[in-house]
Formats: C-alpha cells, structure tokens, sequence
C-alpha cells in the first residue's frame, strides 16, 4: 500500500484535518476511503488522472487512491484560470478529470470523492512506470510537466521522513498546495510515518489561522521564503503556539539573517529549524541543512537527503544530483507520457555550487539567470542576495539594464542612495540600474516570486 499505509489501517489515530471541520479523519477511515476510491478508479482502467484540487480531504484522499490504483495523477490547481484549466485538459488528454467539469467530451461519474467526469474517446495512454505529475511552474499550469515514477514519490517521502525525524505523534500544518510538490512532500512524509496533517487554505493574517493551530497542537509548519518574511514582520514570537517547534523552509533562498532570525527563535524554545534545498525533479527534496549544523553551515543548503549523492560538474559548476527521487524526464504533450525513465536518476539541477570539505553544498547562482549588463555578465541570483538587505528583493534584465524590484517604501532620497550603493557593489554605472519600489513582490498560489507578473510591475 502507498506509504506503507497499511501499517496504520486499524489504527484510529489522527491523520487528516482540513478548513470544514474539528473533527479530524482517522486513520482507519483514511485507508477505508482511499481504498474504495482506488478499487473505482482501477475500474476505469487505471487512467491518467487530472486532479484538480485544494488543500481538503476529498483531494488528499483522491490524490492517495490514484497512486494505490496505479493511475497516473496531475495534480493541479482548481482556481487556474478555466482557459489555462481547458488548454491543460486538451493537450493531455486525461481518460478521468476530478473537481472541476473538463466540458465537451467528458461525462459525469458518480459516487467519487470529488466531482468526476470520464472521457469519452481516446484517453492518452501512459507508460507503466508513470505514477504522478506536476506542473515545473507549481502555480501557474504550465504545460510542462515533470513525469514521477512511483517509486521516486515513496523513496523521497522515506528519505524527508528520516532526514526531519518525523515521529507518528507529529502534527504538521499544510498551508501550501496540493499542487506543489513541497506541499505534497508534507503531506507523503507525514503519512509515511503514521502522523497528523491540517490542511489550510487560511492565510497568515486571519486569526483563525493561528487558533487552529494552538487548538490541534501544530507541532510544524512548512513555509517559502516570502512566508518567513511575513512571519518576520508580523511578529511569529508572539502569534506562534507552544506546540510548533519545528519550522522548515524551502522554495528558494532565504537570506542568512532570516535563517539566523528563525534558528534562534526555535532554539529559544526547544525546537529545529530545517533549510532544504530541492526540485519538482526531484519530486521534492535533494538536500537538507540540520538545525543542529546552524549557525555553523549558515548559508548552506546542507547534505544530500539519505539515498541521494550531490557533486559539481567540474567545467561548469552545475549541481549534478543522483538519486531515485529524480524524475522519468518532462512531459509536454500527451504523446510524452508513454515514454519511460530518460536521465537514470542522474538530475542535472541547472544550479551553480560547490561542496565544502564536509559534503555540504552552497549554491552560489543558476546557469540561466545571467544578465549581460554593457559587456560585463552578471549573476541575478547574487544581485538579489545583495538588494535583500533593504528588503525583499526581485532581479531582472532589461535591455541592457538591471532591474531591482524593492519591496520597501522609500522615498526619492532613499532610493537614490540605495540606487547608488547597490550600482556601486556590482561594478555598473548608475544609470545602468533601475530601482522600482512596490508595496509587495508578486507571488503564486505556492508563496514563490512570480517572475512573470513581476515583469509586469518592472
């Protein structure tokens, strides 16, 4: 059974919690469920599934019985724009759509977990080892998927559950989509070990949000580096239960004051803080920085998770990752999805880095966001790092110009001189720099920056 389920099905432990209710699904019910659930998707004929869903247990139980059942599943976002929704559905071709009506070609089926509709014709056929898909976007459905074996799913969850030490009497908030593969990474690794999942789709805002926590004693909580930037400003000292002691982030880099903010905090009280490093390629994770290795492996992305192998390509300085987490390759039309493993577990990150003498990796920028700024080559992600000290911070390349978006309100006095400073750092002329200010950076439904809307704000 997927995640070893079945070691829990007469157990009545707490597994599932989501926003409708105080009353928490058992595990008993949870592998009854997905269980039924599985046995009518298989008498579909195991199709490719489009699972689009929110952070509820009707998706969380429908994403689990597609993965008992053998059918391929696209997890994806139910408030994508319909077109981007259509568009999906079309070049794919999903044989079952869950949780929103795909239209033409489609008719309802009754009695599933969500609302469903078969297809009609030709569904896409996948090969065997084909278990899951996600969108490389996370957020936005793109239509470049990343194709997952069943067998990457379950090794990553292993591997998270051992690296974080997650016991069967943790409680992990999931505030992050079901559609991301840091959010389902919480939720396969907290299942594996027999532990509690409160789904949300509460923001950190709403008091509610924060009660629930100390109500159902949250004991960790997963976040992107724009959350721990909230947290900082709204005070998480203050708002956060006695219960949370284990915080983790991921989804890009977070500046090393935050890390330093937020390891401090948690150790005021007993607890961990955990920096990991990772790709939907990767279905999740590839490296994980211990709390214990703070402060002294600040900036670091840590070691590579159990199972998996890290080293650099000596003539570029890519980030090579071995491991059976990684993906079968991309897939960007259905014709795609009959093909089988292409990389080997071999992953090659696109990320520059280099390992320190004790085996962990520091990323020091991407092979693809160069900008050419009057002949002299810059690196964004670097540009980024430096702006950050006056807030959180966007890079990007115009024509022949830097772009740094700012989110921080400062006057024209201010500007000019942050202006001055950063042109200074990186060796540019200043009228080789903009400096935009806005009221907040642009994100996806998964907290990362959303580098396209931020053109739009640039």
């Amino acid at each position: 059974m997927i995640f070893g389920l079945e070691r829990w099905a007469d157990s009545d432990a707490p597994a599932l919690l989501d926003d409708s209710g105080e009353s928490w699904l058992g595990y008993r019910d949870l592998v009854s469920g997905m269980s039924r659930e599985a046995a009518a998707i298989a008498g579909l004929g195991r199709p490719l599934v489009f699972l689009f869903g929110r952070n509820d247990i009707p998706t969380a139980v429908t994403y689990l019985a597609c993965l008992e059942a053998g059918a391929p599943v696209a997890s994806l976002r139910a408030d994508l724009a319909p077109e981007r929704n259509a568009a999906l559905v079309a070049l794919y071709r999903p044989g079952l759509v869950c949780g929103i009506d795909p239209g033409p070609g489609y008719e309802p089926v009754a009695g599933r977990a969500l609302p469903a509709w078969r297809r009609l014709d030709r569904a896409a056929e996948a090969h065997p080892l084909l278990a899951q898909m996600l969108s490389t976007s996370g957020s936005t459905g793109s239509p470049r998927m990343v194709r997952l074996a069943r067998t990457a799913v379950e090794a990553n969850a292993r591997s998270i559950r051992q690296a974080l030490d997650i016991a069967s009497a943790e409680c992990s908030l999931l505030n992050l989509p079901l559609s991301y593969s840091y959010g389902l990474s919480v939720l396969n690794s907290h299942l594996a070990a027999g532990a509690s999942v409160l789904l949300t789709e509460r923001g950190l805002n709403e008091r509610l949000f924060w009660d629930r926590l100390a109500a159902h004693r949250v004991t960790s909580m997963p976040g992107v580096p724009y959350l721990y930037q909230t947290l900082k400003r709204l005070g998480f000292e203050t708002l956060a239960p006695a219960s949370l002691t284990t915080l983790t982030q991921a989804g890009g880099k977070l500046s090393d004051a935050l890390v330093e903010h937020f390891h401090g905090l948690m150790r005021a009280r007993g607890g961990r803080f955990f920096v990991m490093y990772g790709q939907t390629e990767a279905t999740a994770r590839i490296a994980i920085l211990d709390s214990a290795d703070l402060p002294a492996k600040l900036g670091s992305a840590g070691r590579a998770i159990p199972g998996g192998e890290l080293s650099i390509e000596p003539e570029t300085g890519e980030v090579i990752y071995r491991g059976p987490n990684v993906m079968l390759g991309y897939a960007e039309a259905a014709e795609d999805l009959a093909k089988g493993d292409e990389l080997g577990g071999r992953l090659a990150t696109g990320d520059l880095g280099r390992l320190d003498g004790d085996g962990f990796l520091h990323i020091t920028g991407r092979l693809k966001r160069i900008a050419k700024i009057n002949g002299l080559r810059v690196n964004l992600d670097e540009v980024e790092t430096l702006a950050a000290r006056h807030g959180p911070a966007a890079a990007l390349e115009g024509d022949n110009l830097l772009i740094i978006v700012l989110e921080a309100a400062l006057d024209e006095a201010a500007r000019r001189e942050v202006r001055r400073q950063l042109a200074q750092a990186l060796a540019l002329a200043p009228a080789s720099l903009r400096l935009r200010c806005v009221d907040k950076l642009p994100v996806g439904s998964n907290g990362k920056l959303d580098r396209d809307a931020l053109r739009q704000v640039a």
